[in-house]
């Protein structure tokens, strides 16, 4: 029996890189001396962290389940039925813990309030300028953020190609309007960092723009005009 397949494994390994590097103290200082990396950069780090912890969650879940199937179909001694009640403990109490979690997914507006309020308020400036400088507020930004990667993957999986042409679209928006205003200002909005590194976060934000602009975008509008159009073939066909 296949337990998990090759994709599956990729899923884990970079979600355990992103969380070495995340805890990777050296890393992180480097990437917070200058408000571009700190930004743009690090909290996309545990953007990814947030969203591949749903994948990682739900592959353990199938691991678990099927190590208990193969334990069951070839236990022959009472060591082995112990194992696999202690296994079937563990994927009770797993399954638990994600249900608990994933009640949310009935009210899917719920993910979209908890991921906007989180990102909004770690933005305030006296709010990030504090949390710069006490590790322990940085800490729970930090789990925040990877608390709206996950809530941001609930909502693109709950609502699907609507939302997500909403999301490329604001993006769009906020990182150009954000990078422009970011660029030609002179104002010190943070006050933790220079004019300059303001700047150059400006620059980060506008190569970003560019690139869901140029990039993702098209690159999403094709493949999901390819799905209808292979979807409408083989209906058509049926």
């Amino acid at each position: 029996m296949e337990v998990l397949h090759f994709y599956d494994f990729i899923i884990v390994i970079i979600f355990i890189l992103l969380v070495v590097l995340s805890l990777n103290e050296i890393v992180l200082g480097q990437l917070e001396r200058d408000l571009g990396n700190h930004m743009v950069v690090e909290h996309m780090l545990f953007f990814s962290i947030g969203a591949l912890s749903v994948c990682v969650a739900e592959r353990i879940l199938k691991f678990m389940i099927n190590i208990e199937r193969k334990s069951l179909d070839g236990a022959k001694s009472e060591i082995q039925h112990s194992d696999s009640r202690a296994t079937g403990k563990a994927i009770q109490y797993w399954k638990a813990i994600l249900r608990t979690i994933f009640k949310l997914n009935t009210r899917p507006w719920s993910w979209i309030f908890i991921a906007g309020s989180l990102i909004f308020i770690w933005h305030i400036p006296q709010i990030f300028d504090y949390a710069s400088t006490h590790d322990y507020v940085h800490v729970m930004q930090h789990l925040s953020f990877i608390m709206v990667g996950t809530a941001t993957f609930m909502i693109i999986r709950l609502l699907g190609e609507s939302f997500n042409l909403f999301l490329i679209f604001s993006l769009i928006g906020m990182m150009g309007f954000s990078g422009l205003f970011l660029v030609i200002s002179n104002n010190q909005i943070y006050q933790v960092y220079s004019v300059s590194s303001h700047q150059n976060a400006g620059i980060y934000m506008i190569i970003s723009f560019a690139t869901l602009l140029l990039v993702i975008m098209p690159t999403y509008l094709i493949r999901r005009t390819m799905f209808h159009i292979n979807t409408s073939t083989s209906v058509g066909d049926a």
